[in-house]
């Protein structure tokens, strides 16, 4: 260790002196290369214009990495820490600039997943902590061609989707580090295991119909296999078959303030519906199997104050419920969750978030000894520069498992988030 010591001490001499002689150029290549760094949207950059070209001609290829190292110092099982991580890339063919095929687009895209699930693994409970643990795997993700017709009135699109991805969800949900509401109540995924969003997707078709500028009305068919996705190893998922049934599910929504012109603030309301043809094991544990699922969900987020001459900075309300009234087959007959986010909190950090979430899910009646678990987390995204976040994330799990046989959770950790 004093060889070693004693070798940093000379190369930091070394290093100062030649700093000292070249000061100026140095101090001015690293300002220009922090600067470049600090500003650009990507990690990498525009490649040498490429990307910009690429996008003119209409390719858009984009990619994100989100990883999480989350531990429970108290309660649980027992004492852990986790890493989770998701790449996600993504290649949009605008067809319109390629193929003369006005408003339609090719989305392909792939995800890459590893990581272990510290909720499973030591702290036992239902409302995962980690959005960004999708098991271990390399796999294909989306699939699909979309057409937006009449000044996008009216979308249609087929192919390899994730139900989530389009239905019971909002954007505001996207700043939390668990899966509670990161991207869809998790309650749905409990309840209709073929309820697939990011990375997992299946074999699906949907439509959304504007009938006027702050009205939607959509409605889609997916398939309602679960295995269908794969996506639980090392493979390539080509697979768009029909085995196990469909999902078909509906939503009309009432988007106030988001158009271009609109005076008042931006809002969603969302009220849904779906129904699975599939088969579903009763939660009796005696081996009776049930046709047909169903349930109801509404979802809701709501800017309450803007920030004086700013678009986006400001708070934001939001909240969500799922309804299934099959107890005998469904984990979550009940679920609610609210919570906010404030974008700008503080003087200078504009582009910063803070969030605060509490969700309440009640387990079926069927499942012995269990009956509701509780998480509610505080996070906060420091926004670095354009392409990096960096989260501090505490959550608090009561009543881990619905059982009372496991103490109560604390959990603290960072997410990280790259646009590549």
């Amino acid at each position: 260790m004093k060889h070693i010591a004693a070798y940093l001490f000379c190369i930091s001499i070394l290093t100062g002196a030649t700093g000292a002689l070249a000061e100026n150029n140095s101090e001015s290549a690293a300002g220009s290369l922090f600067s470049n760094l600090s500003t650009r949207e990507y990690l990498t950059g525009d490649w040498g214009g490429l990307r910009d070209r690429l996008i003119e001609w209409g390719l858009t290829p984009t990619a994100n990495y989100s990883a999480s190292l989350l531990g429970n110092p108290v309660g649980g099982m027992r004492k852990g820490i986790k890493y989770a991580g998701l790449l996600n890339v993504y290649l949009d063919f605008d067809l319109e600039k390629l193929l003369k095929l006005g408003g339609t687009r090719f989305v392909v895209s792939g995800a890459w997943a590893y990581g272990e699930n510290l909720s499973a693994k030591d702290i036992g409970n239902f409302f995962t902590v980690s959005n960004a643990f999708n098991g271990k795997f390399i796999g294909l993700y989306q699939l699909f061609i979309e057409s937006n017709l009449w000044d996008d009135r009216f979308t249609f699109a087929v192919g390899r989707m994730g139900i989530g991805d389009d239905f019971s969800t909002a954007d505001v949900f996207g700043i939390y580090v668990s899966a509670v509401v990161n991207a869809n109540p998790i309650s749905l995924t409990y309840n209709i295991p073929a309820y697939l969003s990011n990375p997992d997707a299946a074999l699906g078709a949907r439509l959304r119909v504007k009938p006027s500028r702050d009205i939607y009305i959509a409605a889609g068919v997916y398939n309602a296999d679960p295995d269908a996705a794969l996506n639980q190893g090392v493979s390539a998922d080509f697979d768009f078959t029909f085995n196990d049934g469909v999902i078909l599910i509906s939503e009309i929504g009432y988007t106030p303030g988001r158009s271009a012109d609109s005076a008042g603030l931006p809002g969603d309301y969302k009220f849904g519906a779906y129904y699975d043809t599939g088969k579903f094991d009763e939660l009796s544990g005696e081996g009776n199997k049930r046709g047909g699922n169903y349930g109801f969900y509404i979802v809701t987020d709501q800017m309450v104050y803007r920030e004086p001459g700013k678009e986006s900075q400001g708070l934001t309300l939001w909240a969500a419920a799922t309804y299934a009234p099959e107890e005998e087959i469904n984990v979550f007959p009940f679920f609610i969750a609210s919570g906010f986010a404030y974008e700008g909190v503080f003087t200078g950090r504009d582009n910063d978030v803070a969030g605060f979430s509490f969700a309440y899910g009640k387990l079926s009646r069927d499942l012995e000894d269990q009956d509701y678990e509780i998480g509610i987390e505080g996070t906060y995204i420091f926004q670095v520069t354009p392409w990096l976040g960096l989260q501090p994330d505490v959550q608090l799990i009561v009543h881990p498992g619905g059982s009372g046989s496991i103490p109560d959770a604390l959990v603290a950790g960072m997410q990280l988030s790259v646009d590549i």
